[in-house]
């Protein structure tokens, strides 16, 4: 009889093991499917934060559905992990599309520029596309503006493969077209709107990327002062103190300052503005300066933004 019992108890024992292992093992493959978005690392030291919880439960004779019911269920647990780490529901693809509408504007204003304001060399009489090919020439040059808005009204599935396409279509107008030039712009925020939400899947990116955007912002500038240093051209006060401004934007980006990216971005679209109110021999490497910083400002300010934080009733 006391055989009898004893078996019992241990299969009893037994059983009651594996319920528990169930649990917590169906607890951790949950938790596991819903952080596929981090990194490995990142989420095996969420898991073991959870297996460590699981059992300091048991050490404090608390059952396994106790020790879940703690964390909560794990929609809310990841949740939670999410926001610690700065991943927000949809935060990368929401900065694909914002990005895919930027690069629209620059485009529209790239064919507005190239149709209305930049002269046509290739006329005898030096004239603007628009009067020399009249309306039809602006609809042709909307046209990369146009192809930079299609992937926004994809599904957000085929919305990376429609981005991969445009930005490969955008670059080979920027190089094989006579003005081609002036849509390069809307090319490197169709290739931002493909690379940042790549960079920012598991949070803010690392100091690396930001080092590198730092040191690109600084690119025009001292292509400007080399040009000036050779006598190409001559340095005026305005230009030194506008290096100096985009150094301390560069050095600011570098610690992760979300409106030094607003800032550079908007002395972007002014080197835009300028370059096309007052077209020169630099008109083109103004332009793109200005593209550049929109493009990096503009990434700066999406990977470092602080995520929503959810309406509550």
């Amino acid at each position: 009889m006391t055989e009898n019992t004893t078996t019992a108890e241990n299969t009893t024992t037994t059983e009651r093991t594996a319920m528990n292992a169930n649990t917590e093992g169906a607890y951790l493959r949950d938790v596991g499917k819903r952080l596929r978005a981090l990194t490995p690392e990142q989420r095996e030291a969420v898991l073991d934060d959870v297996r460590a919880h699981f059992a300091e439960a048991e050490d404090a004779g608390r059952t396994p559905e106790q020790a879940a019911e703690s964390l909560g269920d794990p929609a809310q647990f990841t949740a939670r992990v999410r926001d610690e780490l700065g991943h927000e529901p949809g935060r990368t693809d929401r900065m694909s599309r914002i990005l895919l509408w930027l690069a629209t504007g620059v485009g529209v204003f790239a064919a507005m520029f190239v149709s209305f304001w930049q002269p046509d060399n290739s006329l005898q009489v030096p004239n603007t596309q628009f009067e020399a090919h009249g309306f039809g020439i602006v609809l042709l040059n909307l046209a990369p503006a146009l192809i930079a808005a299609l992937p926004n009204f994809a599904s957000a599935r085929a919305r990376t493969l429609f981005t991969a396409a445009v930005a490969i279509m955008l670059s080979v107008v920027s190089f094989v077209f006579p003005e081609g030039w002036a849509f390069a712009p809307t090319a490197w925020l169709a290739w931002a709107a493909l690379v940042v939400p790549v960079i920012a899947r598991n949070g803010p990116p690392a100091v690396g990327w930001r080092i590198t955007g730092g040191v690109l912002a600084l690119l025009p500038m001292a292509f400007g002062i080399g040009g000036a240093l050779v006598g190409s051209w001559g340095l005026e006060l305005d230009y030194v103190l506008y290096t100096v401004a985009i150094a301390v934007l560069g050095v600011l980006m570098a610690l992760g300052k979300p409106w030094a990216g607003v800032v550079l971005a908007l002395l972007g679209v002014a080197a835009l503005v300028s370059s096309a109110l007052y077209p020169g021999m630099l008109t083109s490497a103004v332009w793109w300066a200005g593209g550049l910083f929109i493009t990096l400002g503009a990434s700066q300010a999406l990977v470092h933004a602080r995520p929503r934080t959810p309406a509550r009733a």
